[in-house]
């Protein structure tokens, strides 16, 4: 006897609607198909301990089973129910009509009781399924599925195995789960009292290279002594960022859950700041028998990933973080396959200038000698901090006598309207094509000087070019009448040249000195077309 029913199949990071069919004759082998055969050792005797505990018979004869398509994983715990349906149809315990257009998710406890497992909490499903299902789960949809494709399913609360079939076969009614949606229960993002942006003490240009930062989404590298406001920075910057959507906030508390935090749904971006032990797959993420556990990077997707101590990371994870802070993917290799993890994180490291952190502080007299300063340094490399579009050096300094006055940008001080200037700039870079940026003569020629002086790559060019474009929207369009063009001059340029220490090379030299070198006068003259 021929029955069948429908699942949901774990692939990767996604979930896909499979069949579970089950053919039964005479003989006494099992045989499987599109399913290991060790899943499924497991999956029936959890089955077969299920029916005897609720009075059923244990199936006899030659059993076929067959999952389309094809699943190779381990762990199938999420299939014990369709199985058990599919089996119990070809038993003559349920009507086969009644299964046929089901779709069953959960995994069977010897008592009969179902439960999703994390596997199953909650999915992804990239299909639209047909609407002639109903859905037998022991949670609500919005607990399961991160999309809409379900909104129009009929939802049956299963808990046991007992109450399911009986209403399979007409003796027994499931309660509905009408659908909420969880969106409107969100935690809603709330301006702090006591900001950090408005309290910290930070030049005019520290404060607008944050502002920059948060509004183009550039990665940033802040170095500094100890106690200058590094992690207060960092901090400063998530401040900075609008809410997520509600797309992104599913999507981190399906990451979230694979990792077994347990978390609503949330607009505030997330903060994530992982400790400098952390290996390469807690940052990363990776995959087991357990499915896809994602790392610290993507928790961090939409909102802030702060790492503190940056050379204190081992060297791998450092190395790691090149192609997902440049393509904002990260790509997962295992024989099986490969799985494909966001990364659409702002990265925001912070590092000492040398092992003691006192290298080019005023107040304290650094212990370390040359070598021990290059070896701590070597440890961000050129590539890695190429990745990063800003770097920041912080110091207990008065503010530089040639910044512009306060009176120019006078929302740079204010949380509230820096918001509101950071949310207007991205929905800008979002929509490019509603706004046309034209460079100046001027300032392709101070660009091409700049980059022919350094020996820029193709990366760092690149690099420059976004920041000064997001300069430009931030000071000329924020809280202007609206413009279809926006014309990036010198002063952009210069502003997004003098972010990259990196490439000075007297930068440490310099430090050695007595005096302290302002930020970021010194290299104006090097911007002259």
């Amino acid at each position: 006897m021929l029955s069948s029913t429908h699942g949901v199949g774990i692939s990767g990071s996604n979930a896909r609607l499979v069949s579970v069919q089950v053919h039964r004759t005479k003989g006494a082998r099992i045989h499987t198909s599109g399913l290991s055969w060790t899943a499924l050792q497991h999956s029936l005797a959890r089955i077969y301990a299920t029916f005897e505990s609720c009075g059923w018979p244990r199936p006899t004869g030659a059993i076929t089973l067959h999952v389309g398509p094809e699943m190779q994983h381990t762990n199938t715990a999420h299939l014990d129910l369709p199985i058990a349906i599919s089996l119990l149809c070809s038993m003559g315990e349920i009507h086969n009509d009644c299964c046929r257009d089901g779709l069953f998710i959960g995994e069977l406890a010897l008592d009969g009781s179902i439960s999703l497992t994390t596997q199953t909490h909650p999915l992804n499903v990239p299909i639209a399924l047909p609407q002639q299902l109903t859905i037998y789960t022991p949670h609500s949809l919005d607990a399961i599925w991160t999309d809409d494709t379900t909104s129009d399913a009929v939802n049956l609360q299963a808990n046991h195995l007992i109450p399911l079939v009986e209403n399979l076969n007409g003796q027994r009614r499931l309660p509905v789960f009408h659908s909420k949606n969880a969106w409107n229960q969100r935690l809603r993002m709330q301006l702090p009292k006591s900001s950090e942006f408005e309290c910290i003490r930070l030049s005019f240009r520290h404060r607008l290279a944050l502002v920059v930062a948060a509004a183009g989404t550039h990665h940033t590298l802040i170095i500094g002594s100890p106690g200058t406001g590094k992690s207060m920075m960092a901090r400063c910057i998530h401040e900075l960022l609008p809410a997520v959507g509600e797309a992104e906030a599913k999507q981190i508390r399906r990451w979230g859950n694979s990792r077994r935090e347990s978390r609503g749904l949330s607009e505030v971006p997330p903060f994530r700041t992982p400790h400098s032990q952390t290996s390469a797959a807690g940052l990363l993420g990776t995959c087991n028998k357990h499915g896809v556990v994602a790392g610290e990077c993507s928790l961090a997707n939409g909102g802030v990933l702060a790492l503190d101590e940056f050379p204190e990371f081992n060297r791998s994870c450092i190395e790691s973080l090149r192609s997902p802070m440049e393509r904002q993917i990260i790509t997962i290799g295992r024989t099986d396959g490969t799985v494909e993890l966001p990364f659409r994180a702002l990265v925001v490291a912070t590092a000492n200038p040398c092992p003691c952190g006192f290298f080019q502080d005023r107040q304290r007299k650094c212990s370390c000698g040359r070598g021990a300063i290059n070896r701590y340094l070597r440890r961000i490399t050129g590539p890695i901090s190429s990745r990063f579009h800003i770097h920041l050096e912080t110091n207990l300094r008065e503010p530089a006598r040639n910044e512009k006055p306060v009176s120019d940008l006078p929302w740079l001080f204010s949380l509230r309207s820096a918001k509101t200037a950071v949310q207007h700039v991205q929905g800008l870079l979002k929509s490019s094509s509603s706004i046309e940026i034209k460079w100046t003569p001027e300032s392709m020629q101070a660009l091409n000087q700049y980059a022919l002086l350094h020996h820029f790559s193709d990366r760092k060019i690149q690099s420059i070019q976004s920041i000064a474009r997001t300069h430009a929207l931030l000071v000329k369009h924020n809280n202007t009448p609206p413009m279809s063009t926006i014309k990036i001059d010198l002063d952009d340029v210069t502003f997004a040249c003098q972010l990259q220490i990196f490439d000075r090379t007297n930068w440490w030299e310099i430090g050695r000195t007595s005096t302290w070198r302002t930020f970021p006068a010194d290299e104006s003259n090097d911007l002259e077309p």
